[in-house]
Parts: structure tokens; sequence; C-alpha cells
């Protein structure tokens, strides 16, 4: 008896039609594997059959394995391996799409089992177009720029595979669910990132200095996970961000001194924490500042007098409450007028 699986996969370049012809050989408890191209035979070996489950454009394969590792797509029980398994045996549209657009599908497909979005086969079944699907959103050119995927009950992993998406991908929103794990090295490769939200999480590990990466960042919000380490000193030089929210987390170290940097900087949290050392007096420098929380820390020594002159005129809030601080007050605050 023979076991055989085609599929065809339409794109630009002209790909060759592929067959798969898995034959049982009891002899060796083993199957031949064979491959067809336009019904020649082109190799013919034998393969475990748990190896095995399906055969793509050599494009398609060749994307799928510079994001994905050959042992999440080996391993059975992996988000890997199940979205590609739908990929190529179930997807209603499979051999009709270019790579590209399989790919998309693929990316989706990965992103979803892996944060284990509820009742994922209704969101993979039915929806030709992948920027019709659950929290995707697209461009005109069909690129995905968008991912908002908030309180939506997740309790997984956030995959590497979003990487897939760095040419593209502005706008990222996974917050409030019960996400596990770290923030994955993908993740930081989102150059083109507008708005990140992560915040009311479960997300462990560090804040790598990769954060540098994010150029284009707006909003970063990270608040109330459980983040430890130092917030690195790369933050700073992202010269676009306006609201910096990394409260109720477990930072520990000093607070990055080239806050003076941040033009944009408009509203900083980083109260409830364990952050040390002194007050960065280059937080004068961020003259949009209008408020910023540093309650709650174990932040020692004096206030500095450039404080004083913090947001310009225009600072409102301003917490500094239940730190170690010492000193008085800068003279210039008795002049504020929105403060």
């Amino acid at each position: 008896k023979f076991y055989e699986l085609s599929v065809s996969d339409t794109v630009k370049n002209g790909d060759a039609f592929l067959k798969l012809v898995i034959e049982p050989n009891s002899s060796v408890a083993e199957d031949v594997f064979r491959v067809f191209v336009n019904e020649v035979e082109i190799r013919a070996e034998q393969k475990n059959n748990s190896e095995i489950f399906g055969s793509a454009s050599s494009a398609l394969l060749k994307n799928i394995d510079q994001i994905s590792s050959s042992t999440s797509l080996d391993d059975p029980t992996s988000a890997q391996s199940k979205a590609l398994k739908w990929l190529l045996e179930q997807d209603p549209f499979r051999g009709t799409l270019s790579t590209s657009r399989s790919m998309n599908r693929y990316t989706i497909a990965v992103i979803y089992l892996s944060l284990r979005l509820p009742n994922i086969a209704a969101h993979l079944v039915g929806q030709e177009n992948e920027c019709s699907w659950t929290g995707v959103t697209c461009d005109a050119a069909g690129d995905v720029i968008k991912i908002d995927l908030q309180n939506s009950r997740l309790t997984g992993e956030i995959p590497s595979e979003i990487q897939y998406f760095a040419p593209t991908l502005e706008h990222v929103d996974f917050s409030e669910n019960n996400i596990v794990g770290s923030i994955p090295d993908g993740l930081y490769s989102l150059r083109k990132l507008i708005n990140l939200y992560l915040h009311n999480t479960t997300l462990t590990g560090t804040l790598s200095p990769k954060v540098s990466n994010w150029a284009e960042l707006n909003n970063l919000y990270l608040g109330n996970n459980e983040l430890i380490g130092e917030v690195p000193k790369e933050i700073t030089m992202l010269r676009k961000l306006r609201f910096l929210i990394l409260h109720a987390n477990k930072f520990n170290g000093n607070i990055p001194s080239s806050f003076n940097e941040m033009k944009s900087l408009f509203y900083l949290d980083l109260s409830y924490n364990d952050l040390t050392g002194g007050l960065p007096g280059s937080l004068s420098g961020c003259t949009k500042l209008r408020h910023a929380y540093l309650d709650h820390n174990k932040l020692s020594g004096p206030i500095p007098s450039s404080y004083g002159r913090l947001g310009g005129d225009w600072i409102i809030d301003l917490t500094m409450d239940s730190n170690q601080l010492t000193g008085g007050l800068p003279s210039e605050w008795g002049d504020r007028k929105k403060l």
C-alpha cells in the first residue's frame, strides 16, 4: 500500500510541482521516502515515518528553516511542528498560495499555537486571507503590520518566529494575558516596531540590550510582569520613545544615566521595582517629560538640583516616595505652576 501526498505551491519563480510517496517497507521497519518532481522521481531513501509528513516547495521549506529550529520542527508536540503539519495537510488553501503567503500563514499559526490561543481550530479554518485572521492587520500590499491579541486568554510563550514579520510589523499587543517565558530574541528583531504592549502578563527573564533595535518605538509597555536584572542603558537610545512603562517588575541596579538623550520622552514609570543608586541628573534633559513615577524603589541620595528644571515648566506628576532619599527639595520647585 502506498501513501501519497501532493502539494503544489504556485509562486512567481515557477517552482516545480512536488509529490511525496511513502511506501511501507516491513523488512527494515521503515518507509521508503520518494520524491517526484513533475512525475519524475528524483530521490528515494529510507526514512522513519515520524520524520516526514509532507512536502512543499524548496523555497517555502528553506524560509521555514531560517526561522524555526530543526529541533522544534522534529518535535511533533511543538507549535512549529503542528503549524507546519497544518499548513501542508489541513490548510484548505494549501497548494494555491505563494511562498510568501504560505510563510505568513505558517508564522501566524506558530504564534497562535505557541501562545495557546483558545479554540485554535476556529481561528485557522475558513479564511483564505490571513489578513482577516484573529488579531491580524495587513497593509494594502498584504504585509502584516499589526498583531493584537490583547486579553485573549493566552497562556503560552511568545515564539521567536515572530521575527519573520520584522520588515513590516509595527504594532504588537499581547497584554492582559497569562503569557509565560521570557522575551524571545525574535521580538528584538522587529526594527519597525512603533508600539509594543506586553504589560500585565507574567513575563520573566531580563530586558536585553537588544532593545536598541527598536529605534522606531513610540510606546513600550512592560509593566506588571516578573522581569529582573538591570534596565539596560541601551534603552536610552530610543530617541522616539514617548511612553516607557516598566513599573511593578523586579528590576534592580542603577537607573540609566543618559536619559537626556530621550528628547521625546513624555511618560516614565519605573515605580515598584528594586532600583538602587541615586536619581540620574540626566533626567532633567527630557524637556518633554510630563509624568515621572520613581516611587517604591531603593533609591538613595539627594534630589539633583537640576530636577528644578525637570520637564521645563510643565512637569505634572513626579513621585519619589518610599525610597531612601536625603536632603531637601530644589528651591526652583517653588515656582512650579503645573506640578
